[in-house]
């Protein structure tokens, strides 16, 4: 009779091991599926965050074309990827990298407004990148004419953007950026 509990509760605790094995196993197989899903509604939650943003930057840029003088002050937040304010070519590109969301297809410029969006294919991801391009501005940074990266951050970043006065009428607009 004594053997015969001691099976009892061998097998209790065999089926209890068991069944938990199988459990997180099933746990497991659900967020192995679950997770990337997860993962790239995030990022296109941050890409249509940083259209608005970039949308609001844009805008400031128009206001403070119309007169020299004119200055405004943005708060741009960017919780993944890089902000580019790119002097040389006149463009602000913002680019986000490995990531598993293919937003577009690949290699297509598509365009908003004055955004231009483009997919790319990386190794293993892809790589989206939002692009302004102002022709008819000569854009500047604080420090002369050279490619200023905002990185990923917890504070948002604060752009004073001023228009700087030229002495000729045909020459572009100046935008110069810098950051506080």
């Amino acid at each position: 009779m004594f053997r015969k509990n001691n099976n009892r509760r061998a097998q209790i605790w065999v089926e209890t091991v068991i069944y938990t094995l199988i459990g997180l196993s099933v746990i497991a197989i659900i967020l192995t599926m679950a997770l990337p899903q997860i993962e790239k509604a995030k990022d296109k939650a941050i890409i249509e965050q940083t259209v608005t943003a970039l949308n609001v930057l844009d805008k400031k840029i128009s206001e403070v074309e119309q007169a020299p003088g004119n200055s405004r002050v943005v708060e741009f937040s960017i919780s993944m990827g890089s902000l580019n304010i790119d002097a040389d070519n006149n463009l602000i590109k913002y680019t986000l990298e490995d990531t598993k969301l293919e937003l577009s297809e690949i290699g297509e410029n598509i365009t908003q407004g004055n955004i231009v969006l483009r997919t790319e294919k990386m190794p293993a991801r892809f790589k989206i990148t939002l692009t302004m391009k102002y022709p008819n501005l000569d854009i500047t940074n604080k420090n002369g004419d050279e490619t200023r990266t905002l990185q990923a951050g917890t504070t948002p970043y604060k752009i004073v953007i001023e228009n700087k006065e030229t002495s000729s009428t045909t020459a572009d607009t100046n935008i110069e950026f810098s950051i506080i």
